[in-house]
C-alpha cells in the first residue's frame, strides 16, 4: 500500500512496534474514533483497571512521538502519536480506547477493514443521560458547524474539516471555573493560530484595520468576533464566520452591554464569584472603576457615593471656613 510508519524504539517499555503496513484513515489519530459498537461494553460497565490496562496496551505504540504514516493520496505525514499525560487529563481521559474505537483495533496488525473508521461525536454525546442538561448541546453544535465557513468554503485547505481539526479528542479539555481568563484566551486563540499562521505576520495580517491587534489577541478570543450569538443561548457558537462577515463594529464590544464580549465577561464574572465571593463580582482587581462591572445599578450607586463624598468634603470645608470667620469676628 506504500504506507510508511515512522518511529523509533519504544522508550520505557522495552518493546518496539514492528514496521508493517497500516491502513489509512481519513484523518489523523486524533480523528480516528467511532460511536461504540453494540458488542463493545460501555464505559460505565467496565472497571477502571480494565480500561487502564487496555489503554496501556494501545499506548505501547501510540505514545511514541515519531509514530506516523504517509497518506498515499496527498503525501502528507499523518501523526499517530498520543501524549499519555494529555490523554489522562482530557475530557476522554476516563474512557477506554475501545469506547470510541472498534475493539478489533486490539489486533495487530490492525484489520484492513478498520482503515476507514470515522468519528461520530454527536451520536456518542447525545446518548448520555445528561445530554439535555448540558450547556453545550451537540445537536445544536452540529447544525451550527454545517453553516461554518470551514464547511461551506471551497478552499482546498478546509477539505475534510471536522470537529477534530480543532479539538484533539486525545487532549481536549473544557475551560473550567477558576482558570485565568488570559489563559483561556491563549488556549482558544492558539487553536486558530495553529492554522492561520499568517495572522502573526505583520505583512499578511488581515487585522491591520484593528487598533493594537496584538493587544486584542491577548484579551479577546478570535471567536468573540468571528462567531454570531448562539440562538440557543450556548456560550459559544460553532458557526465560524468568514472574515468579511465577522464583527468590525467596535461598539459591539466597547459598550455598556456588549452581547458578543459578554460571553467572555460572563465567564470572568463567574470566576471572580467562585474565587472571591459576590462582592468581588462587582469590584474587579480590588479597585472599582465606574463602568467596569457593566451593571447600571452598581454604576449609579458608585456615582452616588462619589457625589455624597464630594458634598461631604465641600460641607466640611464650608463649615471650617464659617467657624474661622466666627472666631475672627469674636476676637475683634
Amino acid at each position: 500500500m506504500g504506507w510508511i510508519l515512522l518511529f523509533s524504539g519504544m522508550a520505557g517499555t522495552g518493546t518496539a512496534c514492528a514496521e508493517t503496513d497500516v491502513g489509512p484513515s481519513q484523518a489523523s489519530a486524533s480523528q480516528a474514533a467511532e460511536t461504540p459498537s453494540a458488542e463493545t461494553p460501555s464505559a460505565e460497565t467496565r472497571s477502571a483497571e480494565s480500561r487502564s490496562s487496555e489503554n496501556r496496551n494501545c499506548l505501547r505504540c501510540h505514545q511514541m512521538a515519531t509514530l506516523a504514516y504517509r497518506n498515499p493520496e496527498n503525501g502528507e505525514i499523518v501523526d499517530l502519536a498520543i501524549a499519555p499525560q494529555a490523554l489522562s487529563h482530557s475530557v476522554h481521559g476516563e474512557l477506554a480506547c475501545s469506547d470510541c474505537h472498534d475493539s478489533d483495533f486490539g489486533q495487530y496488525p490492525h484489520p484492513e477493514r478498520l482503515k476507514g473508521e470515522t468519528l461520530a461525536c454527536v451520536g456518542c454525546h447525545e446518548e448520555h443521560d445528561d445530554a439535555a442538561e448540558r450547556v453545550y448541546r451537540f445537536k445544536t453544535i452540529d447544525e451550527e458547524f454545517k453553516h461554518s465557513i470551514h464547511v461551506t468554503s471551497d478552499a482546498p485547505e478546509v477539505a475534510g474539516f471536522s470537529c477534530h481539526s480543532c479539538h484533539d479528542p486525545h487532549a481536549f479539555r473544557n475551560s473550567e471555573i477558576g482558570e485565568e481568563i488570559a489563559q483561556i484566551v491563549r488556549q482558544d486563540n492558539g487553536i486558530c493560530l495553529s492554522c492561520h499562521a499568517e495572522i502573526q505576520d505583520p505583512l499578511r495580517d488581515p487585522h491591520t484595520w484593528l487598533p493594537k491587534p496584538e493587544k486584542h489577541r491577548e484579551a479577546v478570543r478570535c471567536l468573540d468576533c468571528h462567531t454570531p450569538l448562539s440562538e440557543d443561548g450556548q456560550a459559544v457558537s460553532h458557526r465560524i464566520l468568514a472574515g468579511k462577515d465577522s464583527n468590525r463594529d467596535c461598539v459591539k464590544c466597547h459598550s455598556k452591554a456588549p452581547q458578543l464580549l459578554n460571553r467572555l465577561y460572563q465567564y470572568r464574572s463567574e470566576t471572580d464569584l467562585a474565587n472571591k465571593g459576590w462582592i468581588s463580582k462587582a469590584v474587579f482587581n480590588e479597585a472599582y472603576v465606574v463602568g467596569m462591572s457593566r451593571s447600571p445599578l452598581i454604576d449609579r450607586s458608585a456615582l452616588a457615593i462619589i457625589a455624597i463624598t464630594l458634598l461631604g468634603l465641600g460641607a466640611h470645608g464650608y463649615g471650617r471656613y464659617r467657624a474661622y470667620r466666627r472666631s475672627k469676628e469674636n476676637r475683634t
